[in-house]
């Protein structure tokens, strides 16, 4: 048997030549790559952390100095924001970075008097520590010694104002010698890098070359019969069968040209049965390649399964088209029975939206007694467990907003009882506070189990409000939901108490009475939490409280009645096609 040159042999030749060409360019780019690898190294590890670290202190510098003359000059509660990140910045952030900066500069170039650095900045941490310890509480400001102390600390001359410039000074000097250190060694490895570059061309030329030679020879002997090999198989795969032989020499690629050839045979034959079996010809003979033809032997077994199919298949149809018919008729009669439970139940549904709308003042009653106000009210179902409530006491103006648990048939039955509790309550009181500590108590006994130790799990959220129409003072009391005034675009919100009515036995809890005094142009607005609770926007999220007091803030130089028109097209912009999740209550009026 004479010489074969195979295809592994040619590759072989061809990497060989092309391994000892990179092998040289690994050895000089290694060497060059090593060089500036420590250059790079150290930018990394030293001169970018220590610019970073140091721009980091100056700011931290800038803006601790900032927090702490609104420290000495205003006086602040000890929750403030202002006051907690100063205490954040001078306790914890600057330490921390201060060790930092020293670490590193170890790796500088320092004078030996660079040290006042550090000094400079530990003596105005002391003296912010001063400064704190002088006004510690909201209340130290009252005493004018406690701000005079603190504020000569701030004066012209003064050690911490020295050592503020100081170090500012000396940190933006760090700064830009840090920066152009690294310029400097920057600019050393990207001459190293250039000079790489020269030999990269040098030598890709030298690459370039063998590698026109090396695919010159490639592919006279393996390219052109792989192609005709992969036009063959790309054919195949369209389903063309392309009979005649590719010529090719005595290597891999020959036999591969082989093993095509009798592949596009067997699947002409492969074709042929499968026609017969789809055409329900089980009968024709079919035989594999060889005993370890896996197609052939799965051709054949499912020749098999399908004959087997076919019958149970024919068995089963009969039997599912008895069954089915019955069921359809099953079907139908159910259908009649669910049809008319649903009358029904829609029958009682309509009875209680009845019963509900009963209880729910009219628009003339409610402009009888505020001319400029609106009502927005959108139950989520036929009937709500939110109410709106007015009374008419003469000088005395009763009227809440009230969220029961629930919405829908159980929310108004809650609402039947709350409208109820406080009809009550307020034959005897006026005010809201004792309006809702009764309403409390009547709400138990009404949800009180016979033994008298269990209660329902059901409540009533509500502000309740009470205008004095002579002197225009509001009293407010509230179970979870607050009432917002607008005055002059500016937003009160008079809070609630975080408990519900209902929910707690009376006399544990009292509700707490608070009283505004309005002036001629106040929009008193009371809600329940299904605005702001609806869900919608570009990203699908709750409306939230304070997209509602935008919102408020915006309309409320409009009547009464545009505002309502305007609050309902944003609800239903910001809703859009999703579904409402609860019932919707807000009101709005003007004094």
């Amino acid at each position: 048997m004479g010489f074969r040159l195979t295809i592994s042999k040619k590759i072989g030749l061809g990497f060989g030549l092309f391994m000892l060409v990179v092998g040289v360019l690994f050895y000089l780019t290694n060497k060059t790559l090593s060089e500036s690898q420590l250059i790079n190294q150290r930018i990394n590890d030293v001169y970018a952390p220590s610019v970073k670290n140091l721009e980091e202190l100056d700011k931290n510098m800038v803006r601790s100095f900032q927090l702490m003359q609104s420290w000495a000059k205003l006086q602040t509660r000890e929750d403030d924001r202002e006051r907690t990140e100063a205490l954040e910045l001078c306790t914890k952030e600057m330490p921390d970075l201060l060790k930092k900066v020293k670490a590193f500069s170890a790796h500088w170039n320092l004078q030996k008097n660079d040290s006042s650095l550090f000094e400079n900045i530990n003596t105005l941490l002391d003296n912010y520590s001063q400064i704190r310890a002088i006004l510690p509480s909201f209340d130290s400001y009252a005493d004018p010694i406690n701000t005079m102390l603190a504020d000569e600390y701030l004066l012209e001359g003064s050690n911490m104002v020295v050592a503020y410039q100081n170090t500012r000074e000396r940190l933006q000097m760090l700064i830009s010698e840090q920066r152009q250190t690294m310029s400097t060694e920057t600019t050393k490895m990207n001459s190293s890098f250039d000079k790489l570059s020269q030999l990269l061309g040098t030598i890709s030329l030298g690459i370039f070359i063998a590698g026109i030679i090396i695919a010159f020879l490639t592919s006279r002997s393996i390219v052109k019969p792989i192609i005709s090999l992969r036009n063959k198989l790309t054919n195949l795969s369209q389903g063309i069968y392309s009979m005649h032989l590719t010529k090719t020499g005595n290597d891999e690629v020959g036999d591969m040209a082989m093993a095509v050839h009798k592949l596009i045979a067997s699947f002409e034959k492969t074709k042929e049965f499968s026609l017969n079996v789809g055409a329900g010809n089980f009968d024709v003979p079919f035989t594999p390649l060889s005993e370890h033809d896996e197609l052939g032997l799965a051709l054949l077994r499912m020749k098999d399964d399908l004959a087997s199919y076919r019958n149970d298949m024919e068995a089963k149809v009969h039997g599912q088209t008895v069954e089915i018919r019955r069921q359809k008729e099953e079907v139908e009669s159910q259908k009649e029975k669910v049809t008319e439970l649903y009358q029904d139940l829609q029958a009682s549904i309509d009875y209680a939206q009845q019963l509900q709308e009963t209880i729910l003042p009219n628009e003339q009653f409610i402009h009888q007694m505020f001319p400029d106000s609106f009502v927005l009210f959108k139950p989520k179902a036929t009937v709500s467990g939110d109410f709106y409530w007015f009374k008419d006491k003469g000088n005395k103006k009763l009227f809440a907003a009230a969220d029961c648990t629930g919405h829908g048939v159980p929310g108004a039955f809650m609402s039947l009882v709350g409208h109820n509790v406080l009809n009550q309550a307020t034959k005897v009181y006026s005010s809201p506070s004792q309006i809702l500590n009764n309403a409390n108590r009547l709400a138990g006994e009404v949800m009180r189990a016979e033994n008298g130790e269990h209660y329902m799990k059901d409540g009533m959220d509500i502000a309740f409000c009470a205008l004095d129409t002579d002197t225009f003072e509001l009293e407010f009391s509230g179970a979870h939901n607050p009432a917002y005034i607008i005055r002059k675009n500016e937003l009160i919100e008079i809070e609630a108490d975080n408990f519900s009515i209902g929910t707690y036995v009376n006399g544990e809890r009292e509700f707490v009475n608070r009283k505004f005094q309005l002036e001629k142009g106040d929009c008193i607005y009371l809600f329940s939490d299904g605005y702001v609770d609806q869900f919608g926007g570009p990203n699908y999220k709750k409306f939230m409280r304070k997209n509602f007091r935008s919102t408020l803030l915006s309309i409320c130089n409009l009547s009464m009645e545009l505002q309502k028109i305007r609050l309902s097209e944003i609800l239903a912009n910001w809703q859009g096609d999703s579904e409402q999740i609860d019932d919707i209550l807000v009101m709005g009026i003007r004094v």
